[in-house]
Formats: structure tokens, sequence, C-alpha cells
């Protein structure tokens, strides 16, 4: 439920802010600003909120059920980067460089090319400028819902089932970036962060509460969590490897300090309450660059707990997925030794109910192009 203000001020932003964005939005709609098209299957995941979706893990979906079959491209705007300009994500990528969802995706994805520009049109004329064996067969478009210069053959939508849109108001009232009347441009919606045992009279109810066009597909995820991996694994030819065998895993009940920095950290605090000693938690704002003085106040954290604990029993740092990079980035400040006390808890996305639907629905996206280019029957 979101938080509702009284405040006049921010209720005569946010109309101001709705008449801006219902401009451009008729604007375009109306063909005066253009979209452009390309010949490649072009897939949107985005959202229409501030905060987490969970984009990234939905991305992370997408290239696991395609790439064995396509080659894939990503464009991603590299949010809270400090460089300009346009970036290809290499290994040696830093997060100041590309940004910490880029960099995260480009570990685990190496064969992945991926683009950070925040001219998407720019970023699709270098992909389709490379040599043909190297050009995408799809290319997947990071948070593009807003960014309508590039016409998408297939968008994604997603949408916090703990926010449903019918409660939520447009900026700086609400979380909405748009109304949410522009769901209705979206090719499917995915509720994102459902609870496991989602009962189907809940399914039933959000379902309704969208009320979506009959073409429009509807699918709900989970995040699910695997086993903590040392930070020094992120990298393969990291001096610490995640093949050592005093830190390959952490045993249930083992004390920890729960790090996070991302838009909604209730859900990591939770999981980690239920599988550990959580002896403290440091919280930070999302996509947070750490700094001198963030690494001491970490480090001066796991002081602290360890000499409570004692000696004979040691303290882990378990962060996010996303912290881990900007964390691994900073290893040399780090030092060895708070290294390989420094965990992270990778997670995944799983499609509820129906995902052998929603991997059909991906692989025929990824042979469909956009509209203005598909042949008239």
């Amino acid at each position: 439920m979101q938080k509702r203000t009284n405040n006049p001020l921010l209720h005569l932003l946010s109309w101001l802010y709705g008449c801006g964005v219902g401009f451009r939005n008729f604007l375009f709609n109306q063909g005066v600003l253009k979209g452009e098209t390309y010949p490649v299957p072009l897939i949107c995941v985005g959202n229409i909120t501030v905060g987490g979706t969970g984009k990234t893990p939905h991305i992370e979906l997408i290239v696991s059920l395609l790439s064995p079959s396509y080659r894939i491209a990503i464009i991603s705007r590299g949010y809270k980067r400090k460089s300009h300009g346009q970036r290809v994500v290499t290994r040696t990528s830093t997060v100041s460089e590309v940004g910490d969802e880029p960099r995260q995706l480009g570990l685990k994805y190496p064969h992945v090319r991926i683009i950070v520009d925040g001219d998407r049109r720019r970023a699709m004329r270098h992909l389709m400028s490379l040599p043909e064996g190297e050009r995408p067969d799809v290319v997947l478009l990071d948070d593009g819902f807003q960014h309508r210069y590039v016409h998408p053959s297939f968008s994604i939508l997603l949408v916090d089932a703990q926010r449903e849109l019918h409660e939520d108001t447009l900026l700086p009232v609400g979380t909405l970036r748009e109304p949410a009347s522009a769901r209705y441009r979206a090719d499917c919606i995915v509720l994102t962060k459902c609870p496991s045992n989602l009962q189907p009279i809940n399914l039933r109810i959000m379902q309704r509460n969208l009320a979506l066009y009959p073409h429009q597909r509807i699918f709900f995820s989970r995040v699910i969590y695997r086993d903590p991996a040392p930070l020094a694994s992120l990298v393969r030819d990291s001096k610490h490897t995640a093949h050592d065998p005093q830190h390959q895993t952490l045993p249930s009940g083992t004390s920890v300090i729960a790090l996070a920095g991302i838009a909604s950290p209730n859900p990591f605090y939770d999981y980690l309450e239920r599988h550990y000693k959580v002896v403290s938690r440091i919280t930070f704002q999302d996509h947070h660059n750490f700094r001198t003085k963030d690494l001491e106040h970490i480090r001066s954290v796991w002081q602290r707990e360890q000499a409570i604990v004692g000696v004979d029993e040691p303290v882990y740092i378990i962060s996010t997925e996303k912290d881990a990079v900007r964390l691994f980035d900073l290893k040399q400040q780090l030092g060895d030794e708070l290294i390989t006390r420094i965990f992270y808890l990778p997670i995944a996305t799983e499609i509820l109910y129906n995902p052998e639907d929603f991997k059909k629905m991906i692989f025929q996206a990824a042979k469909a192009l956009p509209s203005g280019l598909r042949p008239h029957l």
C-alpha cells in the first residue's frame, strides 16, 4: 500500500509532471515524435515506477533462455556511472565506467555484447554497423520503456506485486514515472517479487486490477536466492576463488552482517534472518557509490561484531549481488583479510505457474520484427 500525502505543493508538482509526460506520450502516439525501427528483434524490459522491480534478474532470465540459440546484445544506460558517451562492457570494465548492473551482467555473461549508452539510437547504430558475423540476432533494451525513440518489437513491463499500479500515483506524490494507463503499451506484464505461496484468489485479484487488453499476456515471478558465494569468486582470475575450500559455503546459523544498497532490501534481510544469525545490518541507498569512509564503516562494524562474538566464531559479511559488484572493484582498499570474510547472495528469477508459456513467448519475441518492418500478409 502506497503512503499518501496531503501536501498541496507535491500534488501540484505531480499534476504538472503528469501534464508533461502526457503531452510527450501524445506526441509519440500521434507520430509527431517518432521511434526508430531496426531490422532486428528488439525486446524491451522496463517499468513505469521508480525503485527496484527486478529488471536485471529478468534480463538475466531472458539471456539464459535465448543465449544457447541466439547472439544477444544488451543496451543499458549505465545508471550512476561516472563516464560519458558510449561504452562497451568488458571483463575489465569498472562500475564507475559502466554502472553496477551492466558490470554485473558482463561478469555473468561475457559472451553477450553489452553497450552502455544513454542514447539508445546511437547504441543501435553501433550494433547495426557491426560485421554481419558479430551483429546480434536479438537486442534487449534494459529499462527502456520510457525511451520511445527506439521502437521495440516486444515490450515487457515489470510491476512489483507489492506496489500494484492502481494503488500508486505519479511522482513526486507516488512512484509512477508515467500514468498507470501506460501499461497498455506493453505486450506482456510480469508481476514480480510474488510470494511463493501466492494463492489463486490473490492471483485473480491482481490480474483483474490490471484490466489488461485480451492480447496482453500476464505472468507472475518470484525471487530465488542461491547459496552465498565469496566476493572474490566474481572474477575467475581473482586471487581468492570460489574453489578455495575455506570459503566455499556458509553453514546455516553462521553469524553474519547483512549489507545492502538496493531499492527494496527487506526481502534480502528477511532471507538472511531465516538462514543465518544476523548480528548487524548496514544499509545504503540504491546504486550507492562506496567511498573510503563507507569502507571504513563496514570494516569497523565487522571488527566490532567479531570482537563481541569472539575469535572462535568468525563473523562474515553477506552483501547483495549488486553491491558485491561495486565492492569488488574496491578490493585493494578492502584488503585481503576482509575480502575473505565478504560473501554475496546471488539471485535469480522464477516464473510461477506457467514457465513454459513464458519461454515460448520469449522465443516468439526473439523472431518478431517491429510492426513497421513486418511483411504484409
